[in-house]
């Protein structure tokens, strides 16, 4: 319940802000078209073209999970601190681990929940733009693995990067710019195995499924043992 209710506090001081609304809105909708756009260009290939060209759109709907949560998750702490508003936070019964949960699916949910609708649109504008609809085989159960599975993992670990950089740092425009460095590693596998132009398979998924669940638990633990409270 106390989660719930800093959640909603935060997504209500953070959605006044103009500028973090067109952040969060802008990058998927420019992906979302991007990607559609070139699917667009290759709806008479053959098969096999088409196939390549979707997976290298997957990559699009993998990397806005992490984008985003960058810009929300940075400005939860380092925000609050150039505002003044931090320590009656901090005076409240919410504990480290609640702060950090909660602070995190602020980012988090607005994230995947854009990925997911922006994807869902970009299936729709595919399946209008190419005749005879998406083909057969393309939209695997390892592609919607990746998108459903491995997107909220990708966010959460955006996130927590952000809020552990933010808590650490006393100026935001510092802080925004170490934490867009500091989540590229976890796109690296991806951009790896797109530039393959073969279809994700339920191998892949697991093991950068397992290597962000590791590290999300592992940052979650780091993030409250250096957030210190007191200071």
């Amino acid at each position: 319940m106390r989660i719930k209710i800093l959640v909603l506090k935060e997504w209500s001081e953070l959605f006044r802000i103009k500028m973090v609304v067109f952040s969060c809105l802008f990058m998927p909708l420019f992906m979302g078209g991007f990607a559609g756009y070139m699917v667009w260009q290759g709806r008479a290939l053959p098969l096999e073209a088409q196939a390549a060209l979707f997976n290298a759109a997957l990559l699009y709907f993998l990397i806005l999970p992490v984008m985003i949560p960058v810009t929300l998750g940075v400005y939860s702490v380092v925000g609050e601190k150039e505002q003044g508003t931090l320590e009656p936070l901090l005076a409240t019964p919410l504990s480290d681990l609640e702060l950090f949960l909660g602070k995190s699916l602020v980012a988090v949910i607005p994230s995947v929940f854009l990925t997911w609708v922006v994807f869902a649109l970009f299936l729709l504008a595919a399946t209008l733009m190419i005749p005879g609809g998406i083909p057969m085989g393309i939209l695997s159960l390892p592609w919607l693995l990746s998108i459903f599975v491995l997107s909220p993992l990708l966010a959460l670990f955006a996130a927590l990067v952000a809020m552990i950089i933010s808590s650490r740092s006393t100026d935001s425009r510092a802080a925004y710019q170490f934490a867009g460095l500091a989540v590229v590693p976890a796109l690296i596998p991806l951009i790896v195995y797109s530039a393959r132009l073969t279809a994700v398979d339920l191998k892949f998924v697991a093991i950068e499924g397992a290597a962000l669940l590791a590290l999300n638990a592992g940052l979650l633990y780091l993030g409250i043992k250096i957030f210190q409270r007191e200071e």
